[in-house]
């Protein structure tokens, strides 16, 4: 059985020139000439990739759904079908093309794709196509042309040789696989964890949480049951007003122990422009949307003994990281940062991590299906739980100690 190394190193092996023949294409070879498209998936995700398709040599004819509210409605000005009876209308003329990607806790991509088969339909997942066209749709999260990560290679296996054990180290690769290769096969099962609270770590009493992307209190909520409720305080930092009512109604019932910022959280002070809807996608911007306040950790966070920090702030983990570097080298904090918002952030914010906090275990862990939710931590010595040789596998073990 080949190593985890092993399998980065063959994987990033392919040449950036092979890269861009095979993705260019990956779509029509097995579309097999078709040009008529019925895009499965009637959410935002479906709808976007319509509109973006006009123009090109693609023509979408349906919209498909697993939901039978919206079978028969309209979307765009085309009808949504059931997977049958779009299977009937189009299995022999258009190629689907599966456009519903979120989190979820079992592999999700994969068995649209064999449900679709199943239909004898030909079926893609929706990277193939955003390859076919990456003038229009890329870079999308983390997805992007693989001759780009390629490109990084040097950077990636810098990355991959930080990890702590083992686990960590198959994530790593899996997500590599899957930029490059849209093999939603490899990615599995998510880790079993809890998100943010993994278990290789555990919380104290005197724990001083800061939760930046607080969104609607969802991670404190989590965070209150992981401590018993036993906590020296909370700190939020959130910036879409769309979601504030409801972080300010879990901060409200911490009184004295929550603190609230409206503030993105960047390398500057400063304003910035906020889109946000209220459903978890809100984004800096360079002119849409509206202005917000925007504050660095390391003057936040002066006057506070931080013991624990969190990033899930939609790409702008590294800006965010940048001006925390003064609060992390004074407090040693656990960090977990998401590394899926961008498509080098995976390595990346592993090498901000190695950077900021020397002395911690490094660990990957993908917390929903197909690449999503996919964070990286940073464990001080003193706060690193005793974990098996056998699965650690890189390194020393540690054992558990006291947050000074």
């Amino acid at each position: 059985m080949k190593t985890a190394r092993r399998q980065l190193e063959l994987l990033l092996s392919e040449t950036e020139a092979a890269a861009r023949v095979r993705r260019s294409n990956a779509f029509d070879e097995v579309a097999g000439g078709q040009r008529q498209v019925v895009l499965f998936g009637a959410g935002r995700l479906g709808k976007s990739v319509r509109q973006r398709l006009a123009g090109t040599d693609l023509k979408v004819v349906a919209f498909a759904d697993n939901n039978p509210r919206v079978w028969g409605t309209t979307l765009d000005g085309l009808t949504v079908l059931s997977p049958r009876d779009a299977s009937d209308r189009y299995s022999q003329d258009a190629v689907f093309v599966v456009v519903i990607w979120h989190p979820s806790s079992s592999p999700l991509m994969a068995t649209l794709l064999a449900q679709l088969r199943t239909l004898d339909c030909v079926a893609v997942p929706f990277p193939m196509l955003f390859w076919r066209h990456p003038e229009t749709f890329l870079p999308y999260f983390f997805w992007d042309v693989p001759e780009n990560l390629l490109q990084q290679s040097l950077d990636v296996i810098a990355a991959f040789d930080l990890l702590q054990d083992q686990a960590s180290c198959r994530s790593f690769v899996a997500q590599v696989q899957l930029r490059l290769c849209a093999d939603f096969e490899c990615i599995g099962a998510p880790f079993p964890g809890e998100q943010y609270f993994p278990g290789l770590f555990s919380l104290t009493t005197q724990e001083c949480f800061v939760d930046c992307g607080a969104y609607t209190g969802d991670t404190i909520q989590s965070f209150l049951a992981q401590s018993n409720d036993c906590f020296r305080k909370v700190i939020a930092f959130e910036a879409d007003a769309a979601v504030m009512a409801a972080l300010e109604t879990v901060v409200n019932n911490l009184r004295t122990r929550a603190v609230l910022h409206k503030a993105a959280v960047g390398a500057q002070n400063g304003v910035v422009h906020f889109a946000g809807d209220g459903i978890g996608g809100g984004v800096v911007t360079r002119s849409a949307g509206k202005e917000v306040p925007c504050v660095r950790l390391d003057d936040a966070l002066a006057l506070e003994n931080v013991s624990f920090i969190k990033m899930d702030i939609e790409g702008a983990e590294l800006q965010a990281l940048e001006g925390a570097h003064g609060v992390i080298w004074r407090d040693r904090p656990i960090l977990a940062v998401s590394a899926y918002h961008k498509p080098d952030h995976l390595w990346r914010v592993l090498s901000s991590l190695s950077n900021l906090a020397p002395n911690s275990a490094l660990y990957v862990r993908s917390h929903c299906s197909d690449g999503l939710d996919t964070v990286c931590y940073a464990i001080p010595p003193a706060r690193q739980l005793l974990v098996a040789a056998s699965e650690t596998g890189k390194s020393r073990s540690h054992t558990q100690g006291s947050h000074s």
